[in-house]
């Protein structure tokens, strides 16, 4: 009878922790809209080949992009994102070569 209380209270626990909310903050929601541009220029630069001065235009862009995404969604105006997001790829466009901007499509272009 003992170890079926044990065994019960054992199953109880497993249980509990393995609803438990997870306390992860690794997820892109919570990052801040400067550490999402670093880490999407970067990402970009060994996809595309990006040189210094594209990588540098390109993280400015990413920053004003990520931060501007950030505050629709907050304010909830997510209506405006479509439009967001086809200015960026307008703007990334100036900065890449047609290669590079082929590319960026194919890899990046459901932003």
């Amino acid at each position: 009878m003992k170890n079926l209380i044990v065994l019960f209270i054992f199953f109880l626990m497993t249980s509990c922790v393995s609803t438990s909310p997870s306390s992860n903050t690794n997820n892109q929601t919570s990052l801040s809209p400067e550490i999402q541009a670093r880490k999407r220029t970067t990402e970009m630069k060994n996809v595309l080949g990006l040189n210094a001065a594209q990588e540098e235009k390109v993280l400015l862009i990413n920053v004003v992009n990520f931060s501007l995404l950030k505050k629709l969604t907050e304010s909830n105006q997510t209506s405006q994102i479509p439009l967001t997001n086809e200015k960026y790829r307008m703007e990334i466009k100036e900065v890449l070569n047609p290669e590079q901007y082929g590319k960026f499509l194919d890899q990046f272009g459901n932003l």
